[in-house]
């Protein structure tokens, strides 16, 4: 009997065992299908990099536009400045950067009521006199709606003190007029200029026009 059980437990297994083979072949094939590169659709594409382009968009419908630099300047406007007669002190450039202005309330002005004034003009024997009368003075009443304030990314024309480490814009609104003189360190174009150009001052071309400023 144990015989015969042996004999059976035996045949299963060689059963097994031939299974074995196919199994392998079958899980090779799976997996020579799998690593089979995807198909280019491009390959036949008048445009091959146009194709390809499209295809290889990671978000399509989503259009990347470059960004402008905030913060720029001409080399070539880089020159010395004459002020009060001497070169030496100043540079004079163009740049670019961000202008922060403040925004302005709403105004209402009330105007001015004047004053009326007239004239009397007697005829030949006072039989007759003419009267005219005029408003002086009056300002008609006016309101200015409110204006918010923002940043302005503009090019400006640069004045730049590389004893003071300060800087002046032309035209750069606050708000309520123009900033005047800042430190150098509150405009990162003007604290590129400086850095690079201020040890190298006396080398630089000279601007011919003398500033009265």
């Amino acid at each position: 009997m144990w015989n015969q059980i042996d004999r059976s437990l035996g045949a299963n297994r060689i059963k097994q065992m031939r299974w074995h083979p196919q199994c392998l072949v079958i899980l090779m094939a799976c997996s020579q299908a799998f690593a089979q590169p995807t198909a280019d659709p491009c390959l036949n594409a008048a445009d091959y990099k146009g194709c390809r382009d499209y295809h290889d968009e990671p978000s399509p419908g989503q259009v990347v536009v470059d960004k402008p630099n905030d913060h720029e300047y001409r080399p070539e406007s880089v020159q010395q400045q004459k002020v009060r007669g001497s070169y030496g002190r100043y540079l004079t450039f163009t740049g670019i950067t961000l202008n922060a202005y403040e925004g302005t309330p709403a105004q209402w002005n009330p105007g001015q009521p004047g004053t009326k004034q007239c004239n009397t003009v007697y005829g030949f024997n006072n039989k007759s006199k003419t009267t005219t009368c005029k408003q002086v003075g009056y300002v008609a009443p006016s309101y200015t709606p409110a204006k918010p304030g923002g940043v302005e990314r503009r090019s400006f024309r640069y004045q730049l003190d590389c004893d003071d480490m300060t800087f002046d814009r032309k035209g750069d609104f606050s708000g309520f007029g123009n900033k005047g003189w800042l430190n150098v360190d509150d405009d990162p174009t003007a604290q590129a200029v400086a850095d690079r150009y201020c040890p190298i001052i006396e080398t630089l071309t000279k601007q011919e026009i003398e500033d009265e400023s």
